[in-house]
């Protein structure tokens, strides 16, 4: 029941985002405006469940969103052919986003490749993965040195849930 609820609380953010949202990828990720009439603009970011990932955090579409580990907003790493593989999260408009449910906190950081303003949570630079096909889908996890972002995961260490330890792969392979 609780799960049913969850799906239909998910995809009413997703409608009520479809008149906020432009979702193009031109420049390799989700790109999110605010309403007509300024101010602060809200990005749908809320925590939703992964499969094998538990409470993430996930975007307007349900889709789970990760972080690079040893990544921060003033060291991002994933660029050129890392973004085919994990678009980054992108906003466009003014104001800084803010979510639904999400207890840390979202900002935004300039791409150093001109990509975009991206979205971080706590630090974090996020993104999505292009091999989840549908919400509730974690299939990034782990894989070079991405993770599930969680309601604690943080640029400075803090949890990234049970998986904030990274693997002993010795570079990001980008």
């Amino acid at each position: 029941m609780r799960r049913i609820l969850g799906i239909g609380f998910v995809a009413v953010l997703v409608l009520a985002a479809c008149g906020k949202s432009n979702n193009g990828t031109s420049s390799g990720g989700s790109t999110h405006t605010p309403a007509a009439g300024g101010g602060a603009a809200t990005l749908t970011v809320n925590t939703g469940t992964a499969q094998g990932a538990g409470t993430v955090l996930v975007d307007a579409q349900g889709m789970t969103l990760y972080y690079l580990k040893g990544e921060s907003a003033s060291n991002i790493q994933c660029t050129g052919s890392c973004l085919s593989t994990w678009p980054p999260l992108l906003f466009s408009g003014s104001g800084s986003p803010s979510g639904m449910h999400v207890s840390g906190t979202l900002s935004t950081v300039q791409r150093p490749d001109g990509k975009g303003t991206q979205v971080t949570y706590n630090g974090l630079p996020l993104y999505t993965f292009t091999g989840d096909s549908a919400p509730g889908q974690a299939s990034g996890q782990g894989v070079n040195n991405f993770y599930a972002a969680t309601p604690s995961s943080s640029a400075s260490g803090g949890g990234g849930g049970r998986y904030g330890a990274s693997p002993s792969a010795s570079g990001y392979g980008y």
